[in-house]
Formats: structure tokens, C-alpha cells, sequence
């Protein structure tokens, strides 16, 4: 370039810059530039930080997996994908507080990413908190529903119901969350008996009647009244123990207890 005027040194950056970015003056150059600015603000994230550029996390996006489908089963019952950029799960700061320990160790293996607990004024409940469009659209195509789970009456994604694997975890999921055992007491002929209850509740149609047949093509005596499912049998409870599970500590102890005595 020695020997060339500055007007020509000019118009050859210039030619260059439309090559590198597109025209400027047409919406596909303009397009083109963005593209590359995104791209090297995206590896520049402190630069992007103090011009106000808000970057996408990023997240590992997992294949299907049981851990997967359990955590979708979890989100049915008591999460939700209340916008575009958030992911939340709603439960008990102090009956939940191991398991929402055990859902945050999920939620870094699955996706890489952090999350925040938020607890509730005046009550104990608390909020799993999880802010990343990303995650937000991978969870979409996972067959997830933004909005509300109850007007939308959601169901179990078709990828789930092809492996029963995948069913046994969603059903924990559903149960861990919107489940519960509890002991039903009664008298008959003057002799006091009592027995535990499997219920699971919900009132998305949908989805209550895909765990009644999930919990009968698994042979299990289960019993589909309004918007709740029922095992009652002191076997059915042990059969769901033993091959079903529970990863809640408050659902265990109480299984636990109920066998041993």
C-alpha cells in the first residue's frame, strides 16, 4: 500500500468493512454487523458488561435422560415457566429443605447453571429461582408450557411415555412435589386400624389421568377420584417404595416409619 494516497487507503478499508460486516445502508448489512457484534461482545463479556449489553447465559443442554424426565415431572407439579427468562419451583422452605438442596445439585448437573432460593414473606414457603432464556427454551422443546399449568392443562411430554424408565422418574417427580402420604385412621367393630395413603393431586386433567395409567401399566392398585390419584394398600405403598422411590426425605421418613412399624 506504500505510495497510495490516504483517499485510496480509505476507500480500500471501506470495501473491506462491507466485505467483513455488509453494507450499512441495507437491512442485510446492517443485519451482517449485528451479527458480528453480538458475536464479539459474546466473547468479550466484561467489555459487553460496561456498555450495558445484556448477553444469554449459557447452559449445557442434556440429553434425554432419567434425570431429565424426573426433573420435568417436578416442574409439572409445583414449578413453572412463568415467562420467557425464568424457570421456578414452589415449595416448602422447611418440610422441603433437603430436597430443594437435592433439586439445586440437579438443576448445576443437568444445565451448569446457578440458581437462587427466594423464601416467602409470612410463610414458609420458597422459590427456586432460575433466571436463563436458554434454559427457558430448551425446556419448551422438552414439551414444557409456559403460563399457567392448570388453564393450559398440561401433560407428561411424549418422549417420556416411550421408556418406562423415563415414566418411573416423572411420576417421582409429580409425586415428590404434588404428592402426598399421609395415615388414614378408621374404626371398624370396635378395633381402630389405620393404613397409609398415596395421593396425588392435581388439577390439570391431563396430566392426572397420564399418572393413573402410568401407576396401573406398573400393576399398581391405583385409584383415580376428582382431581386426585390414591394407592392405599400397604403393599402398593411398598411396591411404589421399592421400585418407584422418592428422593424427598419427608416422603421417606415417612415411608420408612409406616414399614418398620
Amino acid at each position: 500500500m506504500a505510495g497510495m494516497s490516504l483517499a485510496a487507503r480509505a476507500r480500500l478499508g471501506g470495501l473491506r468493512r462491507v466485505e467483513l460486516y455488509g453494507n450499512p445502508g441495507t437491512p442485510e448489512g446492517r443485519s451482517k454487523g449485528g451479527r458480528k457484534t453480538i458475536s464479539y461482545l459474546h466473547q468479550n463479556p466484561n467489555l459487553a458488561r460496561e456498555v450495558g449489553f445484556i448477553i444469554r447465559k449459557e447452559i449445557e443442554c442434556p440429553v434425554r435422560c432419567a434425570e431429565l424426565a424426573e426433573l420435568i415431572g417436578v416442574i409439572l407439579g409445583d414449578g413453572g415457566l412463568p415467562g420467557n427468562h425464568q424457570l421456578t419451583i414452589s415449595l416448602n422452605s422447611k418440610t422441603d429443605k433437603e430436597y430443594l438442596v437435592f433439586l439445586g445439585k440437579i438443576l448445576r448437573k443437568l444445565f451448569s447453571v446457578n440458581y437462587h432460593i427466594h423464601p416467602r414473606k409470612n410463610c414458609n414457603g420458597a422459590d427456586i429461582v432460575v433466571s436463563s432464556s436458554n434454559l427457558v427454551d430448551f425446556l419448551l422443546k422438552q414439551g414444557l408450557t409456559a403460563g399457567n399449568k392448570v388453564k393450559n392443562q398440561v401433560d407428561i411430554p411424549n418422549w417420556i411415555n416411550k421408556r418406562f424408565e423415563y415414566q418411573k422418574s416423572c411420576v417421582r417427580g409429580l409425586v415428590d412435589t404434588d404428592g402426598s402420604f399421609y395415615r388414614h385412621r378408621y374404626n371398624s367393630n370396635g378395633k381402630n386400624y389405620e393404613y397409609l395413603k398415596l395421593c396425588f393431586t392435581n388439577c390439570s386433567r391431563p396430566l392426572l389421568n397420564s399418572v393413573w395409567r402410568i401407576l396401573k401399566k406398573f400393576n399398581f392398585e391405583a385409584y383415580l377420584h376428582g382431581d386426585q390419584v390414591f394407592i392405599y394398600s400397604r403393599q402398593g405403598i411398598k411396591r411404589y417404595f421399592e421400585e418407584i422411590g422418592s428422593h424427598n426425605p419427608k416422603h421417606l421418613n415417612k415411608i420408612r416409619k409406616f414399614l418398620a412399624n
